[in-house]
């Protein structure tokens, strides 16, 4: 079965505010492991940009839907 591989990049208005999301969601990249699925997590000035591959859909679906979620949280918490 052939992987599904692709990126996103977030692009922020800072590279404070980049760097301040990126940190916060560090320590989650590093501590949980994925079984099928495969993500480069790193910051690029001010973008965050993960490359991403995956076994099949499910996967795909379960890793973006975290690190979308853990970077949507600590954007929110700079907001406040």
């Amino acid at each position: 079965m052939n992987k599904i591989k692709g990126t996103i990049e977030i692009e922020f208005p800072s590279e404070e505010i980049a760097k301040i999301v990126y940190e916060s969601v560090l320590f989650e990249h590093l501590s949980v492991p994925y079984r099928r699925s495969e993500i480069e997590f790193k910051r690029e000035g001010n973008r965050i940009v993960l490359h991403f591959t995956a076994q099949d859909n499910s996967a795909l679906r379960g890793t973006l839907n975290s690190y979308l979620r853990w970077i949507k949280v600590a954007m929110d918490v700079v907001e406040l």
